[in-house]
């Protein structure tokens, strides 16, 4: 989980404990008269990949050597060894110190299979499901796991940790420790398909550990933990290194056969992007995943690749990946869609990928652009009876028509931009004076883009230009990664460079990032600050979703009504995961399609 690229769903680490009443049995009975089993895995929907008696995951090398370094550069700096709370900032890394109860497959859209819970079982009318600590499960200081951790780490990041885990233990009705290896989790209703799967992510806490400490400080005391590493040097802000445990007590289990090869993992933390790439170039690490075209094509030196044994490698990827501008609704400037929308004309994103990144980006009409989640063409019947129910929160045009980027229709000109641009902010009431346009108040229409990177003010630039020719003043401001972080955590920005963090099977997350519950609370994943009961609606049946078809249907709607509402405005995607590394670093031939998965790769001497 710690290794995966784009897997914040993976970052839902949840886990509960619940019933209320009596303890169940096992193969208990439940009220329709049928009976509950113990499962090895579950999955949304259908059956797991994997058999019982599987080996390993197909996208791993069983017989991967273990040994070696992997060096990686990160950006910013770290003050914490906490990475669930919304306090400080967590070291690189951080999360693959704990196991959780259930591990994810990355070659199916969500099952998960048994790693410190070895059994699950599920209540046939989903009410309850009951974890099964596995045990040989053992923290680092030899303590062994058992359910009254499982409870305790549930409380405690129900209480203590983000946001965003309040917001999904909310299904939760209790926790109840019905034995030293068995905890219960009761529902508050039956409607939550994923509850299950969500809860088998919760990082699971070592209670006599922290119960004399503070978890919502953020610190630098290295944890008693359970994972395949732990941390044996650091220097805080600029450096920390992990060591593979020896003795981890569930590097035999399928699931991490053929993974957590190396030996060390370090993480060596730099000022900008600038200074990162130029170190990967003096081979002062081992590895950097390329986001942008330009550095891709431009700015990696083929001597530098020759001298210090560097290849480039790219892998498939069949995650979710849009970035968009998104808008924060919650200012009064951006309140209005019709300005939303009309800013979305000075994007000419033909212009920008030829000239800035080579042409190797795809243009997004989607917040799941690229796969068969977004909400591409005219939407389906099933779609439109959906949208119907809440016609006064989209325009008319969403029930047939495509949603289409602002200004990206067919042979439109830079003209025929400002044009519409300028018609749709008269519209919403402001007016050119002096050269700059102001609403019926006189306050000037001034905005800023808050960019984490230096490299990204080149995109906006010539936006820049292009609203200030029609009266809008937009301030480009670039800060490091804390301040960026802290900033779109405290909401104060107007619009920022954002990628939300999909998986192939959306379910409960969806509310953090779009609902109205946690619009106005520190740290919450709704960036947008949206508040329409039309996606609350949505993503409340999301993840009660009988069928992939069904779910599909939901998201698609949901996806059309945040576009016609312009919260977002979709810029491209890269179909591929572009890799820089050391020759020496291997990866499997078959690599996992929904994750960039280092826990795979490992490091092979020179022959």
């Amino acid at each position: 989980m710690w290794f995966t690229v784009f897997s914040f769903k993976t970052l839902l680490i949840i886990c509960a404990l619940v019933n209320s009443v009596s303890p169940i049995l096992s193969a208990a009975e439940d009220t329709d008269g049928q009976s509950s089993k113990l499962r090895h895995a579950i999955s949304l929907y259908g059956e797991p990949k994997y058999s019982e008696s599987f080996e390993h995951f197909n996208y791993v090398n069983p017989s991967a050597p273990k040994g070696g370094e992997l060096k990686q550069g990160v950006i910013g700096h770290f003050d914490s060894l906490v990475p669930y709370i919304d306090r400080g900032t967590a070291a690189a890394g951080s999360y693959m110190m704990y196991d959780t109860l259930l591990a994810r497959s990355w070659d199916e859209p969500l099952t998960k299979y048994g790693l410190i819970a070895e059994r699950i079982e599920l209540a046939p009318d989903n009410t309850w499901a009951a974890f099964y600590i596995n045990p040989a499960a053992r923290f680092h200081d030899g303590k062994q796991i058992t359910a009254h951790d499982v409870k305790y780490s549930f409380d405690l990041l129900r209480e203590k940790g983000s946001t965003f885990y309040k917001h999904f233990y909310q299904d939760v009705k209790k926790v109840e420790v019905t034995g030293n290896d068995k905890a219960l989790f009761v529902f508050r209703h039956s409607n939550n398909r994923e509850l299950p799967l969500i809860l088998g992510q919760m990082p699971i806490l070592p209670k006599h550990y922290w119960v004399k400490r503070d978890f919502s400080s953020p610190g630098m005391e290295i944890p008693v933990s359970s994972g395949p590493y732990k941390p044996v040097r650091i220097e805080p802000g600029r450096s920390i290194t992990f060591a593979r445990v020896e003795n981890y007590w569930g590097k035999d289990l399928p699931v991490n056969r053929g993974r957590h090869n190396f030996d060390r993992i370090q993480y060596e933390y730099y000022r900008n992007s600038n200074v990162l790439l130029e170190a990967l170039q003096k081979g002062e690490y081992d590895l950097k995943t390329v986001s942008d075209p330009r550095v891709w094509h431009d700015q990696i030196r083929d001597e530098s690749l020759k001298k210090y044994q560097l290849i480039r490698s790219s892998l498939s990827n069949h995650n979710p990946q849009t970035l968009t501008i998104t808008y924060n609704s919650r200012r009064e400037l951006l309140s209005d869609p019709g300005v939303r929308e009309a800013l979305g004309y000075a994007i000419e994103f033909d212009w920008i990928n030829r000239h800035l990144f080579h042409g190797m980006y795809k243009r997004a009409d989607s917040v799941f652009a690229g796969t068969e989640l977004g909400a591409s063409g005219k939407p389906s019947e099933q779609e439109t009876e959906i949208l119907s129910a809440w016609k006064l929160e989209i325009p008319a045009e969403a029930l047939d028509q495509a949603w289409i980027p602002p200004g990206d229709e067919p042979e439109t000109t830079r003209r025929d931009r400002k044009r519409k641009a300028l018609t749709l902010l008269k519209q919403s009431g402001w007016t050119i004076k002096k050269n700059q346009l102001v609403n019926s108040n006189g306050k000037p229409l001034e905005l800023e883009i808050l960019l984490s990177s230096s490299e990204d003010e080149r995109i906006f630039i010539p936006v820049q230009k292009t609203l200030g020719s029609m009266g809008i003043r937009l301030n480009i401001r670039t800060v490091d990664v804390a301040q960026y972080v802290e900033r779109v955590r405290n909401q104060d920005f107007d619009m920022v460079m954002y990628t939300f963090p999909h998986t192939p099977s959306p379910g409960t997350e969806q509310a953090s990032l779009w609902g109205s519950s946690t619009v106005h609370q520190h740290g919450s994943r709704n960036i947008a600050g949206i508040k329409l009961k039309s996606i609350d609606s949505l993503t409340e049946k999301i993840p009660q979703a009988n069928s992939r078809e069904e779910l599909l249907t939901l998201i698609r709607s949901m996806d059309r009504i945040i576009l016609w509402n312009h919260y977002v405005l979709p810029l491209w995607y890269q179909p591929d995961w572009l890799v820089v590394h050391k020759k020496q670093l291997k990866y499997p031939k078959n690599p996992a399609p929904y994750a960039l998965d280092l826990s795979t790769w490992w490091y092979q001497k020179n022959e």
